[in-house]
């Protein structure tokens, strides 16, 4: 016998089964945890992640200097960036980085200063204070440097070191060749010594180098100031757009 089906009565089955269907789907199904989307690291994870690259790579590569390098400035990021206050880091880490910038440094001896100041940058981030403070002076010993620099001239702030300070700068800005970073000496020293004109603070720089902070000064606060006003013209115009 033919039964010839009523098409309003396909259309109702079809339509069922796609609803149990969607509620099976949003109910019982879950895709297999292979297929499921990843969670995203956090920012500490990310930091770790990128310090545990960084090592291996270092330590596949004894006696590089940019692999030792690198791998010393993502250790210090677990201290600055406080990841170490909020995880436990093994201080192993620290030592391993040290050994890899020492045998860096036996290797390529030209490199001295650089790997000594990363060397100091870390361990003082870690607070190994005494040892770290005698890599950044072993850094400007070898050849002095803005990276050594910065940091020992900030101890030296700390710690009140006034003669010491103006020993350091002294010593450091004949040695720098570019106006770009004797400017940024000038400019450490002038805050250090907590005086309000360069006259008073740069003494013993002697009047050409004053006049040349005050030029270079002068200049970039002018274009400061251009690029501020540049910038609150921008922000009226979209206001005003809106």
């Amino acid at each position: 016998m033919n039964v010839r089906r009523n098409p309003c009565f396909s259309l109702i089955v079809a339509s069922l089964a796609l609803v149990v269907g969607l509620l099976l789907a949003s109910c019982g199904h879950k895709p297999p945890a292979s297929e499921a989307t990843p969670p995203a690291l956090g920012s500490d994870d990310r930091v770790v992640e990128l310090m545990k690259k960084m090592r291996t790579r270092a330590l596949n590569a004894p006696g590089g200097a940019v692999e030792a390098a690198d791998f010393a400035y993502n250790v210090a990021q677990l201290y600055i960036q406080g990841v170490a206050e909020r995880r436990e880091i093994s201080p192993k880490l620290v030592d391993e980085a040290v050994k890899c910038l020492d045998d860096a440094r036996m290797k390529n001896p030209e490199k001295a200063a650089d790997l000594l100041a990363r060397k100091g940058e870390m361990l003082l981030a870690a607070g190994r204070e005494e040892p770290g403070v005698g890599a950044l002076r072993g850094s400007m010993a070898e050849r002095p440097n803005l990276r050594a620099f910065k940091p020992l001239i900030k101890h030296y702030e700390t710690q009140k070191m006034t003669a010491e300070s103006e020993a350091l700068c002294k010593r450091t800005l004949p040695a720098l060749d570019t106006e770009r970073n004797r400017y940024a000496v000038l400019e450490e020293c002038l805050r250090v010594s907590g005086a309000k004109t360069p006259e008073a603070g740069l003494k013993w720089a002697g009047k050409k180098e004053i006049n040349f902070y005050k030029r270079r000064k002068h200049e970039i606060d002018t274009l400061q100031a251009a690029a501020a006003k540049q910038t609150k013209a921008k922000e009226e115009a979209e206001k005003a757009k809106k």
